[in-house]
């Protein structure tokens, strides 16, 4: 079966006006890409092209280098930190090692308002300083005690509720998980902003209980890229729009799902390059995309490997929005990608739809040993091991192969690597996305 032809992203004349400004900034005053201004075949080529020609930057190359070193010439980062302008801050490298980075607030708030404008819903919300509530790790966002618990005051900053302290679900008993339902009704949110993993053990303890939970203006998952499990937990919970937004630290917001299910390029923040996997890998719909920044004083980024596979629209999207890349899923992280017994890359939403077409399971996590071996942890929420086991087995030989081995392993909960995220799937031997590049050898 033939791929379907891809979708011609639009560009204004604003946008390639300020990918020009973004890359000439990086290349002429930043110290970081010294090395790579050889690369650039000059003024006269399409500024596309110019994007194309240039390495790919990648955490490693981030932690190389001191964080001044992608600071545009003319700024003082000493005196912006003694100041208070900016904070160092960093990543939880929960898949890598941790990264250091320039935060600048103002920055982020306008790359997340303009993310806002890729639904409806946010859109037409009025969020500025609106009230939000947060459900995530306290090791990444909020305030973290792993001794006694924080009243909701303590666990108040500015116009933010975070609502645990307790970096692992599996230690949130029914009192606790009561208490963040109850300041929820207390704080009146118009945005729920939740790790869509820490949200579905939420949301599971409401239909456990048939709790009534607040609805705010809108949910909003971040953090990780939501299971079809979690979607339906939080769906069967939360009946306002639930939405994903999809970004990291050092890149800001980049895509946010519209009211017709799609992820749409926030133009107004960053450039995106998309390359495409070989075609027995899902390319050319499925490929990595790359980051380059706008208009962030403190940070130059210049095709930055977000470390995640996409899929791409092969439509125009109903809503209407048309300028940029149209997704249609967020495949997954490339450190969560595993292979089939033939050496075919099973992105990690692949592997979620076969996990998540087996009625019960509540959570789950894949690990692949070696090509011949598949085992999955999973927590079940209504039916017995003996019910579920034959038919993950089955729908798991559908991706992986029916010569592959898999070994399900029932447990009562799951936590998150190092409380930070869960790894929902995962190969214990390395994986280069450079080997299922197009063109790859």
């Amino acid at each position: 079966m033939s791929s379907p032809p891809l979708l011609a992203p639009t560009y204004t004349a604003e946008y390639r006006t300020a990918a020009k400004t973004a890359l000439e900034t990086a290349l002429s005053s930043a110290p970081a890409y010294s090395t790579w201004r050889h690369h650039d075949p000059g003024a006269s080529a399409d500024i596309f092209e110019r994007y194309r020609a240039m390495p790919v930057l990648a955490k490693a190359n981030l932690r190389e280098h001191q964080p001044a070193d992608f600071v545009p010439e003319g700024r003082d980062l000493a005196a912006a930190l003694a100041r208070d302008e900016v904070e160092l801050v960093q990543t939880s490298g929960s898949t890598s090692d941790a990264v250091t980075n320039v935060w600048c607030q103002e920055w982020w708030d306008a790359s997340e308002a303009s993310s806002w404008k890729l639904h409806a819903a946010t859109a037409s919300a009025r969020l500025g300083d609106h009230r939000e509530a947060i459900l995530s790790s306290p090791r990444c966002v909020g305030f973290a005690s792993d001794v006694g618990a924080l009243n909701m005051e303590q666990r108040t900053l500015w116009h933010y509720l975070f609502l645990t302290e307790k970096a692992d679900p599996a230690e949130w008993s029914e009192p606790f998980c009561d208490r963040m339902i109850e300041e929820l009704g207390r704080f009146e949110p118009a945005v729920l902003e939740a790790n869509p993993s820490y949200l579905s053990v939420l949301c599971r303890h409401a239909i456990k209980h048939d709790r009534q939970v607040y609805q705010p203006a809108v949910v909003t998952l971040t953090y990780e890229n939501p299971s079809l499990i979690h979607l339906r937990h939080i769906r069967s919970i939360f009946h306002c729009p639930v939405i994903s937004s999809y970004g990291a630290t050092e890149s800001g917001y980049v895509f946010m799902q519209c009211e017709a299910g799609r992820l749409h390029q926030n133009v107004e923040q960053c450039h995106v390059d998309f390359q495409p996997l070989a075609p027995r890998h899902g390319g050319p719909m499925i490929g990595r995309i790359l980051v380059s920044t706008f208009a962030n004083p403190w940070r130059a980024l210049v095709r930055f490997d977000m470390g995640d596979l996409v899929r791409l629209a092969a439509a125009p999207c109903p809503c209407g929005r048309h300028e940029g890349l149209t997704l249609d899923a967020i495949e997954g992280r490339v450190a969560n990608a595993t292979l089939s017994r033939a050496g075919r890359l099973v992105t990690q939403s692949e592997a979620d739809s076969a996990i998540a077409r087996v009625d019960g399971l509540a959570a789950y996590e894949l690990v692949q040993p070696g090509p011949a071996t598949v085992s999955v942890r999973y927590v079940s929420d209504r039916r017995e091991p003996a019910a579920i086991e034959p038919e993950l087995r089955l729908s798991l030989q559908g991706c992986y192969g029916a010569s592959v081995t898999i070994i399900p392993e029932h447990v009562q909960a799951l936590s998150p690597v190092l409380g930070v995220k869960y790894r929902l799937a995962r190969a214990e031997f390395k994986i280069d996305i450079h080997d299922f590049l197009a063109g790859s050898p």
